[in-house]
């Protein structure tokens, strides 16, 4: 009987310890999730700061090189025509590159951000083991 109450005290014991790291585990995880979501939507506001201030930039030296090429020819048409036809060409190879220069940086940066040191160390662990 005395053993029964103890076996049932040690079990009770072990459910609450279990219950308190359950609950530790969940915090865990929504902190690391908020880190990274963190680390997630900075990345994204700079790079959309930067493309628009790029974008601007752009804008503002493709109108003062068209007006530049416009007068060099004597037709204004002209040179914002040679400049429409420049970005025309760089829009076709930034599409025909796109996997390698837009696809796969964006992959990388999801992938370093949400899969651990850790994670990749046990993986390389585990085929290591199996070889």
């Amino acid at each position: 009987m005395l053993t029964t109450r103890k076996y049932s005290e040690n079990f009770q014991e072990l459910l609450q310890e279990l219950k308190t790291y359950l609950g530790l585990q969940k915090k865990y995880v929504s902190m690391d999730a908020a880190d990274k979501l963190t680390v997630l939507l900075s990345a994204v506001s700079v790079v959309s700061i930067c493309i628009l201030v790029g974008s601007m930039i752009l804008f503002f030296a493709t109108f003062a090189l068209a007006q530049w090429i416009g007068n060099l020819a004597n037709s204004q048409p002209i040179g914002f025509l040679t400049i429409a036809v420049v970005l025309f060409v760089a829009l076709l190879i930034l599409y025909q590159n796109r996997g390698k220069w837009i696809l796969r940086p964006i992959a990388r940066l999801m992938v370093s951000i949400f899969i651990d040191k850790e994670d990749e160390e046990e993986e390389e662990d585990t085929a290591d083991d199996q070889v």
